[in-house]
């Protein structure tokens, strides 16, 4: 736990200081000034301190992507960043303290940093042990050893298959993994995510103060679900936890937005930024992409020079997040979104093979839809499949799934009325429904053309998930996300119209969320403690949880020496560089050592 509480100080001081220039330089430029409503130009100014840190981990995370094309990213690249935030600390040295003690005012006024503190020792007692990902032992540990010692090498999947799930989390982790310490390689960075999320919902305490539900209250309270789920998993640097975590964070934001009618549309595009980052943490987020939709319309309903070059940079920002990713995807498996193999560009020599590639693809689709055996289960018909996936589902999650079918029924008549309203009084888009429709004055959720926005992106994330793998912990949180966002709104709406006839049903419904809340919370805490009991460690209180150890053999490829579990298929951490089996006459070097590269024998 300590080690964890230390490696989490540094990310925290970081990712604060490069998310702190990085925001400030763009914010500084004359096409992101933010126009007022007396026509005032000014330069936006970042609400919320946890925005620096997250743009801090997009820009490291890009960072480390890059060097991992062209060597071990250890020592030097730490070295590098906290030089540079050294230089950053004292080139704003003025403006830092000044959020420094604004930020220390807030947390004092209202005690509040007692909460921050007791959910940040909570995670990185979480952090620090539990359940290692069957996955995290079988690939995700040695991905990020790749990533520590010697970057990537052309055709690495060829050696591991499972090395070519390329995922932008695994060159973060091995970032702040201090492996160049010769200790081991801490992963805390999962729930580094997890904890930046606990801090997100937190926020659900101003409910006491406001006296009322908003739209943004109903994610917090499907992201903390979430948390209380993984939270003897997140020991694992499992890229669903990242993924998963990071879209809970996207949504609630985004709500928050909503909910304080954010103007500016600079706030907008760095979400939208973040969605896209979300993508090359797992491709699954694919339709997170649309969520670039708002601020798109926000720069062209009312286009200036300006916005249009805003628009531009904020495209080449996208592109500067998005192409080590795909750089990466092409040298580790030679395909440029593996295993996807419609886009056959290149013919590297070292392209992992298209049958290999499509048979790949369809265990993962199989395994998803709840099959182990895949050639037997490969082609079962859609109306097959889904009543066994359905059936293996526990209760709860059952009920989640017929919850977002219902979602998507309800969005599909939202969508249907707002086509009828515009329509009927030909008015434009995102000025169909005011007060005269719904009451929004309490600004509790969101109005129909932005909710249209976001519950479809949500709706497509969950059918792109359900028809490609549909296990369900890939897809739970757009499981989750959708049913807070689509039942939230429509909850709202209830209460409103009830309001208007002096029902006090919003004042109960209030009472009767809070007392509902609580007991809940003390149960989910109860049950965390009752779990802990039995697995309690006092080890894991100083240094966090290694990774599984394995009985391994091995085999010789050229000069070097490759590792292989002799039972199963999980070699661990420690065995580097390691495979699933003896790949003798399977796998080749292109080259005189392993780090020219490998290719498939035959190619």
């Amino acid at each position: 736990m300590i080690t964890v509480i230390l490696t989490w100080i540094y990310v925290l001081a970081t990712t604060y200081l490069t998310g702190f220039f990085f925001l400030n330089a763009i914010t500084s430029l004359d096409c992101m000034a933010f126009v007022n409503s007396k026509g005032v130009s000014k330069k936006y100014k970042i609400r919320y301190q946890e925005s620096y840190i997250v743009a801090g981990i997009v820009v490291v995370t890009v960072f480390a992507q890059l060097l991992s094309l062209f060597g071990g990213v250890g020592l030097l690249a730490n070295a590098f960043l906290v030089l540079f935030d050294i230089a950053v600390a004292f080139y704003y040295r003025n403006r830092l303290f000044e959020e420094f003690y604004l930020m220390r005012h807030v947390l004092l006024a209202k005690r509040d940093w007692l909460w921050y503190l007791l959910v940040f020792l909570l995670m990185a007692y979480g952090t620090s042990h539990g359940i290692m990902h069957y996955d995290s032992d079988l690939y995700h540990a040695q991905a990020i050893h790749w990533i520590e010692s010697v970057g990537i090498v052309k055709g690495l999947g060829n050696l591991h298959l499972r090395l070519a799930y390329n995922s932008a989390s695994f060159a973060l982790s091995a970032f702040y993994s201090f492996a160049f310490l010769g200790k081991q390689s801490f992963h805390t960075m999962a729930g580094f995510f997890a904890l930046l999320l606990a801090w997100q919902c937190l926020d659900i305490k101003t409910i006491v103060i406001r006296r009322q539900i908003v739209i943004s209250d109903f994610p917090r309270i499907a992201a903390m679900y979430y948390l209380f789920t993984i939270f003897d998993e997140m020991v694992a640097p499992a890229s669903d936890y990242f993924l998963s975590t990071l879209v809970f964070y996207i949504i609630i934001c985004c709500t928050d937005m909503y909910v304080r009618h954010e103007k500016a549309f600079v706030p907008y595009i760095l979400l939208a930024m973040v969605g896209i980052y979300a993508v090359t943490v797992k491709l699954s987020a694919a339709p997170m992409v649309l969520l670039s939709i708002i601020p798109i319309y926000k720069l062209f309903h009312s286009r200036t020079a300006d916005k249009i070059k805003a628009f531009g940079f904020s495209v080449l920002l996208a592109l500067v997040i998005t192409m080590p990713f795909f750089w990466r995807n092409i040298v580790i498996s030679g395909w440029l979104l593996y295993p996807v193999t419609f886009l056959d560009l290149f013919g590297f020599a070292w392209e992992i093979p298209k049958g290999v590639a499509q048979y790949d693809s369809m265990e993962i689709r199989t395994f998803g839809r709840g099959y182990n055996d895949v050639e037997a289960f490969m082609n079962v018909p859609f109306s097959e499949w889904v009543p066994n996936w359905f059936g293996q589902l526990s209760l709860f999650y059952k009920a989640m799934v017929v919850l977002s079918i219902i979602s998507i029924v309800i969005y599909v008549c939202c969508v249907i009325y707002f086509g009828v309203v515009a329509v009927v009084y030909k008015k434009k888009p995102g000025k169909l429904v005011g007060n005269k429709v719904f009451d929004l004055s309490s600004r509790s959720m969101l109005n129909l053309a932005d909710f249209l926005t976001l519950s479809g992106t949500l709706i497509l994330c969950l059918v792109f998930w359900f028809f490609s793998a549909p296990l369900i912990r890939y897809g739970i949180v757009y499981v989750l996300a959708t049913i807070s966002i689509v039942f939230g709104r429509m909850i709202i709406l209830l209460f409103h119209k009830l309001e208007e006839k002096g029902s006090g049903v919003k004042e109960i419904s209030y009472k009767a969320l809070v007392a509902l809340l609580a007991i809940w919370l003390v149960y989910k805490g109860i049950n965390i403690v009752n779990e802990e009991i039995p697995r309690f460690n006092p080890n894991y209180l100083l240094v966090q949880q290694d990774y599984g150890t394995y009985d391994v053999d091995s085999f010789k490829l050229g000069d070097s020496t490759i590792y292989y579990p002799t039972e199963g298929d999980r070699a661990g951490y420690a065995p580097f560089p390691a495979a699933t089996h003896d790949l003798t006459g399977e796998v080749e070097l292109l080259g005189e050592t392993i780090t020219d590269g490998l290719k498939s024998v035959g190619r």
